[in-house]
Order: structure tokens, then sequence, then C-alpha cells
């Protein structure tokens, strides 16, 4: 017998130790009891004592037998409870009852609901291998999209200080290294903002402004990236409206959507951003013309950390948060998000928010 059938062994003698002391002892001291005391009540009847006797020792074997068997019973339930207790514990989380768990009892709906709690257990641990997967490959991307603008702004740096580097390549070194910093700044921006939305340290405030007012802060945020590709932002017209948003943080997440079409999208494009108001929600659209998204891919982008694989993606800067952020943001306002394939090409990200925010809808 190995290590580990020898300690089931030693915990199962154990585990019947201790019921033994507790449980089969107490109930059958108790019935003793109290079968002595009815035959207590007996003796005035004037029974022959050698059928006293008898029917005493009878009594007693058979409440011996009654007890033992109960006991019995209520033992392998509970050695049946355990062991899967037991199986969860070492991360088996597929339980799998008898024939007669479907009957009816307690001990029934303890296995049923042993059997759901590892089923949710086992769904859980593959989310978490699953974001640790999606993390580490995180972490390698982040390190590659560090390096590649701190290499480029440290060698800027050092050509500024030839002598030989003539005024206007300084002023070209000058102005590479800017863009390698605003690359910088914008990825610890997105992270800085995961991080504080993960900590629970944004704080949305809603209040009623005007929408327009917010998507036209969100248009500002990438116009000039917009303007270097020649890609036309197109508001679609519709009559302004006064909704209870956080204009800051929803401006923000329109803004990281208009960012992913800007850099998706080719030069001279054009995207259009649609409001459609419904009974009780309001959509905003945002419409590229860039290169798509794989069907595959629709319910992963929205998941932190998450990349598309393909080749236009990953030369991209990004570390799979926006829109990740851009979901929490909504979801968090009572709304959501989701994208849909554009009607000739490109993509469309739907977001939609209640027209009347409240914290119940917000949860």
């Amino acid at each position: 017998m190995d290590g580990r059938g020898v300690e089931k062994m030693i915990k199962t003698q154990e585990r019947g130790y201790i019921w033994l002391e507790q449980e089969l002892r107490k109930y059958l001291g108790i019935s003793t009891a109290g079968i002595a005391v009815f035959f207590l009540f007996l003796l005035p009847a004037g029974l022959p004592l050698s059928y006293y006797a008898a029917l005493f020792a009878v009594a007693i074997l058979a409440n011996g037998i009654w007890c033992y068997l109960t006991y019995r019973r209520k033992y392998r339930d509970y050695l049946e409870i355990s062991d899967c207790l037991e199986a969860l514990e070492t991360g088996s989380y597929r339980q799998k009852p008898e024939a007669d768990a479907l009957k009816t009892g307690i001990r029934s709906q303890m296995q049923e609901q042993m059997e759901r709690v590892g089923r949710a257990a086992e769904v859980y641990k593959k989310q978490l291998e699953e974001e640790k997967e999606n993390t580490k490959a995180m972490i390698t991307d982040i390190s590659h999209q560090l390096k590649t603008p701190v290499a480029a702004l440290g060698l800027s740096l050092e050509l500024l200080g030839d002598a030989q580097v003539t005024e206007a390549e300084k002023q070209e070194f000058l102005e590479r290294g800017k863009r390698e910093v605003e690359k910088l700044n914008h990825l610890m921006g997105t992270l800085v903002n995961l991080s504080r939305l993960e900590a629970d340290m944004i704080r949305l405030e809603p209040r009623k402004a005007g929408l327009k007012e917010t998507l036209v802060r969100a248009v500002n945020g990438v116009y000039l990236k917009a303007e270097e590709k020649k890609i036309e932002i197109e508001m679609k017209g519709f009559s302004d409206m006064e909704i209870v948003h956080d204009p800051r943080w929803t401006a923000e997440a329109i803004s990281n959507v208009l960012d992913n079409s800007v850099k998706y999208s080719p030069g001279g494009s054009t995207i259009s951003i649609r409001v459609e108001p419904m009974v009780s929600y309001i959509f905003i659209e945002v419409e590229d013309e860039g290169i798509g998204i794989e069907k595959s891919e629709y319910q992963n982008i929205f998941k932190r950390f998450y990349r598309g694989k393909r080749p236009e993606v990953e030369g991209q800067e990004g570390a799979g948060v926006g829109l990740y952020l851009v979901r929490k943001i909504f979801e968090e306002q009572g709304g959501n998000v989701c994208a849909v394939p554009a009607h000739r090409r490109g993509t469309v990200i739907r977001m939609m928010l209640p027209k009347k925010y409240s914290a119940e809808s917000a949860v």
C-alpha cells in the first residue's frame, strides 16, 4: 500500500473513532437508560423474574443492533460527503453522485450542492488559469512595447549630443523623441487608469449633462491622431439631450473607441459617430472602415489584456486594456458595449447608456 493509501486509511480510522465516541455511544447510552427506566416502571406489574430478565436482555440487544445500524448508515453518509470535500480540496471538481443520490433527502441535496460547487470551482479555476496566461502575455507585450520607445528615445538623445549632427537632423531627432515620449505617456496612462479602476479608485460622478458635449470632448482627444492620417471623424446630426452620466469618464471611454478606430483604419477613411435614442436607452455607435475584427474575437476584445492575433494588431502599440476600460466604464453606469461587423468593411462599436441612471441599474 502506498503512502496515500496509508494516509487515507488512517484518516478513515480517525474519523470512525471520533464518530464512535461522539455518536454511537451517546445514542446507545441514552436509549439504554430509557429502556432501563421503562422496565423499572414494569416491576410492579408482577411479571416472572426470568421472563422479565429475558425481555430486558432482548430489548437491550435490539436497541444495540438498532443503534449500530443507524450509526453505520450515518457513518457511510458522512464518509461520502467527506470524500467529496476531500476531492474538492485536492482539485478534483467533477463529483459523480451515485444512483441513489437522485432520491429525496438531506443527503442527496448536499451531494447535489457539492456537485454544483465543484462545477463552479472548475469554471473559476479555468478562468484564473486563462487570466494568468493573458497576464503573462500582456507583461511580455508591455515589456516589448516599453523597450522600443525607450531605446529610440535613448538613441535620439545620444545623437542630439553628437557635434557632427546638423541642426536639421537634431530637430528631426527631437521630434522623434517627442513622439516616443507620447507613446510612453499613453501606455502608462492607460495602465494607471486600469490599476485605479481595478482598485476601485476611479469614482464615477454621474450628473445631468449634454451628450453632445461629451462626444465633442471624446473627439478632441483623438483629433490630432486622426488629422495625421487624414481620417475624417464625422458626427451624424442628432438632437442634443441631457442625460445623467459621468461626462469625463464617458468621454474617456468613447475616446478609447475612437483611438482604436484611428489606429486600425487606413489613411483617408472615415469614422462615423451615430446617436440613436430609444425608449429607455441611448445607443452611441462608432463605425470605422478599418481592418475589422475576426468573428471569433467579438466576445474577447473587451476582456482585460486581450489583443487580437492578426499581424496588423500585434504590430501596433497597446496593452489590451483600452476596450476593457470602455466596458467597465459603461457597465458601471448601467450600460454595456458590444462589437458588430460594419455593413461594408470595418467594425461598429455599439455603446449603450440608460436614459435614467440609478445606482441599482449600475450594479
